[in-house]
């Protein structure tokens, strides 16, 4: 009977089982996105090169700066965030979760 269930579901459960296969894709781009930091250090190079040659002044420079750092922080507490979820999935309760991604203090 089981097999039969499922014969007759098909029609049913296959098109529920492609759309959730393509919303799970959707958010793996997304996270992918939202955590790639490397275009934001590209930038910051840019802006430093561009400040050499002088295109930008010293406070344009500031201003860009602090946008690229600003981003680069909310890029790592994002990365933070999702460690502490899968530890506390994993069952593991832990204060001192931290990710190293090469800028700032460990």
């Amino acid at each position: 009977m089981l097999i039969l269930d499922d014969i007759l579901l098909l029609p049913i459960k296959l098109p529920v089982a492609g759309f959730t296969w393509v919303l799970r894709q959707i958010q793996t781009m997304a996270d992918e996105e939202l955590l790639n930091d490397q275009p934001w250090k590209e930038r910051l190079i840019e802006l430093q090169m561009m400040l050499e040659v002088g295109d930008l002044t010293e406070e344009q420079y500031k201003d860009e700066e602090a946008k690229v750092f600003a981003a680069l922080r909310d890029i790592r507490a994002r990365k933070e965030e999702i460690a502490r979820q899968h530890a506390a999935d994993r069952g593991e309760e832990s204060e001192g979760i931290g990710i190293y991604t090469g800028y700032g203090e460990r």
